[in-house]
């Protein structure tokens, strides 16, 4: 059988050269490797190479493929030379020299990091030397010599979250299928379902894929369920620790395979390692460079050296690149930090960076910048959230409070609902457990009441809202005071149009008395006022439209692209109910563009039904795509449990009419496609369907896109009427009035009201039809 040349450091007394077939017996399957295997052996056969170096990280499966390769290479002998434990490799050429026969050959040498330098000398005299002689070579880095072709070994692939692909589909990712088939090894009874699907697949991704990491983790199934695994996973608790005894010297634990790495490095980057194992989601160069005092030439330094020995992971952005460590790695060094006593410290320091992240993205996230802020924030959600829990645990519950309550935003809009309700919970009983902290404990109470809202969970919205306004009220803050009771309002289930009419005069009141645009607190009036009006306009549609208006003028103000795109999703809402569905699907097309730039999870699902519905009414033939959007759609609606009041009850009866006639084999794949897509993938799929055309241009009057509201403004304005009599007869406020004058002669490009007139006359001798474009 197949011997190792060398084995601890010296060469072994002789070198056996075997047939290719007789390669060492494996006990296990190799699993998602086939594609490697034919493509390496090709290269070694019709490619003609003779130098292939296997790169990748430890664990990842390099021994393993290299010995797959030799059972199916076309060479006259082979030999396998293990170098896994060689340090230096003084005389390796002389020794294998000696024992080459002239007749085509494949070497493998199996990890030679510890002896890069001697292996690479010994490698480029062989080749020169033995014209019929071929390597393939194991390591966590390149031999860097001429001719040299690298073949990186790649983590098995993984399910992309949040996993929402049934188990079929899941089963087909080579991790997931890898997890099944060592857990069975340990439970015979063990199958993947349904309920545990998700948490498999969750799993593997948090392994990165590594082979012998998911081979570890599923002999801990005789202690835990795999629930209880990915919790450890996601408190960041090893899971991965001890030995295994069965298991070859090299692989028996993460402390040696990762240890085999951590010696090839110099005392800076062992220091610089461990304390980025504190992080468990990506970091980007400038974090690493401002938490540890590093010269950017620096710090790119080591990070690449800790890349190009599999480490690190790097992720190339729009931005600024973002490393990620491999899970392996972090559990090494974390028990690493731990023994020397930096662990404390370092998480410290970790937990003040992301707590001044939060607050600096309180303001950010409502403000020009606010789709940059959310992208820049997702990725680091899950150190956000390592933060809070690590300030929580430390007895600083109260700046946690604080980080939390700064979030909540980032939480609504990415659909993070349950978690912001319970770490907002958190917040309220931190606060009111502190003294002084009344205002802030009514924020919390009313940030958490919007998360139950967009959850259904009108009872604890109502109670939350309840207990804020209370606050608001006793210490004078009459803006927040009127944006909660505009909430408890429609928190009720029906909801009482006294209540709804009461709620909403108080709040246009307070929008027009104070003019709020610009202020912390006009966010929360332009939130309020857009889901009054979402929740009124069946009970009384001017009123809904007067609080649309409201709301769009304050984040017009701010430049809030979400508050926008949501306003222009109930515009298109309630043009769909008036009958004017190309005006509908025009707004709901904006709508989802300006939604899709923040990255919008819990009001797309309904944005996209009634949109995909407006489409199929129009364009019969895109059935295949309305199908992936609506299963896209209710798969998001899913994994976010949002149930947003924003688009209207009549939906759901066209909705099931839809699904009904949609439901069939022929679209099965479809449906397939769409569960699987992503937020951004959805909604970039339903922008790909451009709206319907206005109505066409001329030159005597170029196309002007007014909403419904401007264009009845500026009819009455054409009547001759003030500002006054116009918000008499239209029931708005004469502020809002002149805000509406305003857009509408900034829009029409004209100086004055007569130009507007004019402009109003044009077009009614044209056509005689409403607005052209929302």
């Amino acid at each position: 059988m197949t011997a190792g040349a060398l084995g601890a450091g010296e060469l072994s007394p002789r070198l056996v050269l075997d047939e290719p077939a007789r390669t060492p017996a494996q006990r296990t399957t190799l699993v998602g490797r086939d594609l490697d295997v034919l493509t390496l052996s090709g290269q070694f056969g019709w490619g003609g190479h003779r130098l292939v170096t296997l790169t990748g990280p430890g664990g990842v499966g390099k021994s393993r493929l290299a010995q797959a390769v030799m059972a199916e290479v076309r060479s006259s002998r082979v030999a396998y030379l293990d170098l896994h434990q060689t340090v230096g490799g003084d005389g390796l050429t002389e020794a294998l020299s000696a024992r080459l026969p002239d007749e085509p050959t494949l070497l493998v040498l199996d990890g030679f990091e510890q002896a890069a330098t001697a292996t690479a000398a010994a490698v480029d005299t062989l080749l020169t030397r033995f014209s019929q002689l071929s390597f393939l070579a194991t390591s966590r880095r390149p031999l860097l010599l001429y001719g040299e072709r690298l073949f990186p070994v790649l983590p098995l692939p993984t399910p992309a979250p949040p996993y929402r692909m049934d188990v079929g589909e899941l089963r087909d990712h080579a991790a997931v299928e890898l997890f099944v088939d060592r857990a069975r090894a340990v439970d015979p009874a063990f199958a993947l379902t349904a309920q545990n699907a998700p948490a498999v697949a969750e799993i593997c991704a948090r392994l990165d894929g590594l082979p012998l990491a998911i081979e570890m983790v599923t002999e801990k199934l005789r202690f835990f369920g795999v629930d209880s695994l990915l919790t450890r996973l996601r408190e960041g608790r090893p899971v991965l620790g001890g030995t295994h005894a069965t298991r070859s010297p090299l692989h028996r634990s993460i402390r040696i395979v990762t240890g085999h790495s951590f010696r090839l490095l110099d005392e800076e980057q062992r220091d610089l390692i461990m304390r980025l194992a504190v992080f468990t989601g990506s970091v980007g160069l400038s974090t690493v460079e401002k938490l540890w005092d590093l010269p950017a030439d620096r710090a790119e330094q080591v990070m690449q050296v800790l890349v190009d020995h599999n480490l690190l992971r790097v992720t190339p952005g729009r931005g600024e690149p973002r490393f990620t460590m491999f899970a392996t790695v972090r559990e090494f060094c974390l028990e690493r930090l731990a023994a020397s006593g930096q662990l404390r410290n370092a998480r410290n320091r970790h937990a003040e960076h992301f707590l001044a992240l939060a607050r600096q993205a309180e303001e950010g996230l409502t403000r020009p910048q606010q789709a940059e802020w959310f992208q820049s924030l997702a990725p680091q959600h899950e150190d956000l959230l390592t933060a809070l829990s690590h300030l929580e645990s430390c007895g600083r519950r109260t700046e946690a409070a604080r980080a939390a309550l700064a979030l909540y935003r980032f939480w609504l809009v990415r659909g993070h609902l349950v978690l912001g309700e319970q770490w907002l919970a958190k917040a309220s009983e931190a606060f009111l457990a502190a003294p002084g902290h009344a205002e802030l404990t009514a924020r919390a109470e009313a940030a958490r009441g919007e998360l139950a809202l967009a959850r259904g969970e009108t009872r604890l919205a109502a109670d939350c809202f309840r207990h804020a306004a209370h606050t608001f009220h006793e210490r004078g803050d009459t803006v927040r005071e009127r944006a909660a009771l505009a909430r408890l309002a429609i928190s009720h289930r029906p909801a009482k149009p006294s209540a709804v009419r009461r709620a909403a005069e108080q709040l246009l009141h307070v929008a027009a008395r104070d003019k709020a645009a610009g202020d912390s607190a006009a966010t929360e009036t332009a939130d309020a006022a857009l889901a009054l009006a979402a929740g009124s306009r069946q009970i009384d549609p001017k009123l809904a439209g007067e609080l649309l208006e409201t709301a769009h003028t304050l984040f017009m103000g701010a430049r809030d692209t979400r508050g926008e795109g949501l306003v222009l999703a109930l515009r298109g809402a309630l043009a769909d109910s008036r009958g004017d569905q190309a005006l509908a699907e025009r707004l709901l097309w904006e709508s989802l563009y300006r939604l899709r730039a923040v990255g919008e999870h819990s009001m797309l699902p309904g944005v996209l039904e009634k949109h995909s519905l407006l489409v199929w009414r129009r364009l019969p033939h895109q059935g295949p795509r309305v199908a992936r959007l609506l299963a896209a759609a209710a798969a998001l609606r899913q994994v976010t449990g949002a149930r947003p009041p924003l688009v209207a009850d009549e939906t759901k009866a066209a909705l099931r009419d839809t699904l009904r006639v949609l439901s069939g084999p022929a679209h099965d794949v479809a449906r397939q496609e769409g569960r699987a897509l992503s937020a951004h993938a959805a909604a970039s799929e339903a922008l790909a369907v451009g709206p319907p055309a206005a109505e066409p241009e001329t030159a005597a009057s170029p196309l002007v896109q007014l909403t419904a509201r401007q264009y009845e403004v500026a009819m009455l304005v054409s009547q001759g009427l003030t500002n006054r009599q116009i918000s008499q007869r239209l029931r708005l406020s004469e502020w809002t009035v002149v805000n509406h004058v305003r857009e509408v002669m900034r829009r029409l490009q004209v100086p004055s009201r007569i130009h507007v007139a004019q402009w109003v006359i044009d077009r009614r001798r044209r056509n005689g039809v409403g607005p052209a474009a929302g």
